[in-house]
Parts: structure tokens; sequence; C-alpha cells
């Protein structure tokens, strides 16, 4: 393996939470061995930082994380391109979690950024959609093209929020597809990524809140009459609508024909294995039969197994830190790859 430094992993942490007798607000720190009693962060407080380990130590009803405050600390992929070209990013929205033991984001930049530079997103495309390409795809992460040279906004992207974003009822973020991968003319593919949260849904009736819009808007606003993959008229009698896969969906189709009318286009949803199989058998029922193949449910398990055997991606580290990767302080992937 190269001379990569993991985030803080399963033999790291500690998952057994300790709190201080005389101040429930006071946790030891999450690393092993550790004795350090720090000052969880609250709504009200920042918290304090263990000056051991560099993590802030998260603790509620809702479970135990960690942050760094250094969030390049989290990063196994050219943690200084990272830095200086991705956090503080105009077109990235909300950059302040990447320090998150659970961010989603900082996930998604390990994983495919080592992938890219590995040469192996050929391969990952290609178990994901089934085609196969000698020729490596353009990445994109978050609408932002990622290379050695440039981390401009993606055209495409920015004309389909133009086409279906241009006059939304409320002030929302504008769609955001964790991963696209793009050989032009020839196919297109965004990638909704989930790590430890849901597929989110609308259903029929009110708004959830000041920034989400109701599941009527949804359907008269990400629609045009030239889109084929999705039934429109099914759609607007579902009990339920995962509102980032349809919007993701369209995007991709709409994406794909301003390309080129040979650019075939493809939506995965990534997901951890016996996660999110309901939501995406729901959203499959909103697919045409013809089209089911341009929607697919993949795991991150599956794609660590289908590369744990290459040279360059055990040297990129992106095998041994899928491998140790945590959530909540435990392991947070079903993969043990073979030594």
């Amino acid at each position: 393996m190269a001379n990569v430094q993991l985030p803080y992993g399963v033999h790291d942490l500690d998952p057994q939470v300790i709190v201080h007798p005389n101040d429930p607000n006071l946790i030891r720190c999450y690393v092993r061995g550790c004795q350090q009693f720090v000052r969880r962060p609250t709504r009200h407080s920042d918290g304090e930082l263990c000056p051991d380990h560099g993590i802030y130590c998260h603790h509620s009803r809702f479970g135990s994380t960690y942050s760094y405050r250094d969030a390049s600390r989290n990063i196994i992929a050219s943690p200084d391109v990272f830095a200086n070209s991705i956090v503080g990013h105009p077109f990235k929205y909300e950059s302040h979690r990447l320090g998150a033991e659970n961010s989603e984001d900082a996930l998604s930049w390990n994983v495919f950024r080592s992938l890219q530079e590995a040469g192996l997103l050929a391969n990952v495309a290609k178990l994901m959609i089934g085609e196969e390409h000698r020729q490596e795809p353009d990445l994109y992460l978050w609408g932002i093209q990622v290379n050695d040279d440039s981390f401009e906004p993606w055209d495409l992207l920015i004309a389909a929020r133009e086409q279906f974003e241009s006059n939304l009822p409320v002030k929302r973020p504008l769609t955001e597809p964790d991963i696209a991968l793009h050989l032009p003319g020839e196919y297109l593919l965004l990638i909704e990524a989930k790590f430890t949260s849901p597929n989110p849904c609308y259903t029929p009736g009110k708004r959830k809140d000041l920034r989400s819009l109701t599941l009527r808007e949804l359907l008269d606003i990400y629609w045009d009459s030239s889109l084929q993959l999705l039934d429109y008229g099914k759609a607007c009698s579902a009990p339920c609508i995962h509102y980032q896969l349809w919007r993701n969906t369209v995007f991709a189709e709409w994406m794909s024909a301003r390309d080129n009318s040979t650019t075939r286009p493809y939506h995965v949803n990534l997901v951890r294995r016996c996660h999110e199989s309901q939501s995406a058998l729901e959203f499959t029922k909103l697919v045409r039969p013809q089209c089911r193949d341009k929607f697919r449910r993949a795991e991150w398990e599956g794609m660590a197994l289908a590369i744990q055997d290459n040279p360059a991606a055990r040297r990129s580290g992106v095998i041994e830190y899928i491998d140790e990767k945590t959530a909540g302080l435990t392991k947070a992937f079903e993969f043990t790859p073979e030594r």
C-alpha cells in the first residue's frame, strides 16, 4: 500500500462510550487507550478538541461519532488538492462537514478520487452499468470536474439546473449529483451515494419544511415531454417518491440528450449492503419497463470486492480504507478483503 494515512478506523476506535461520572457533557476520547476527557459539542457549544488526537467527540441520543478539526485528516486521496480545490469551492454545497466520520462527501472523494488515480473508473463504470469501454470516463464530484488541471463546474449540470431549477417556489439547494462518470458520446452516469442516511421521500400533502417541495411540485418542476425513462402518470398516483432519485434520473436523461444523441443515461443508487433495498425497489416501479436497466442499486461492498485484487487499487489504499471505515464508531461495511 502507498504511504497513505487512513482516518481512525475499527482498530483505532473504542465504540464503548465513557461519560465522566461527574459531568455528562464530558466524554472520554474515542481513540483506544486515550485518557483525555473532552466536552462534547452541542447546539450551543463547539465542544473541546482532544489535544492528542485532533477530534471532537459527539454524543447524543442519536448516537456517537467523531469529527476532525482538520478536514484533510479525513482524506486519503490527494489531501492537498482536496483542501485547496474542493473545500470552500463556490459550486460545492456544504463543505463544513467534510471532517466528519459519517461524511458521505469525504467517503465519495476518498473512493472515487482513489479509483481515478488508480485508472479504475472504467472498471467501476462497467460494474455499475454493464458497458465495457477501455477509455477512462471524466469524473465529477458534486458537479465539479475532478482532474489534475481543472476543478471547473460541469456545464451540462449548469444547463440542467437552468432548465429545471431557474424558478423554484422555495429557496433550496439545487440538484447536486454526488458522483458522475461521463464518457462523452457513450454514457452519462449519475450516482446518488448514501452512507448513513436513507433515500428521503415526499408523500402527498403539504411541504415538510420551508425548503422542501410538495410531491406535486416535484413532478411539475422536474419533467418535460421529451423524457422517457420515468413513468410520469404512474408517479402522479404514487404514495411516495424518493425525490433525490427522481431528480437525478431526470437530470441524467436530460443531460445525456444534450451531450449527444448517442450518449446513454444511467442513474445508480450507491448504498451499503442490506441498506435501501426497499426504497430502490419502490423507485424502480416508476421506471418504464423498457428502461429498467437505466436505474440500478449498487453496493459499496460489491465495488470493493470487484477491485480488491487489482494491484493499483491496493497501492492506493482504498481497499484498506473501505475495510477499516467506521460509521458511528463501528465497522461501516460488510467487507473484509482477501489478504
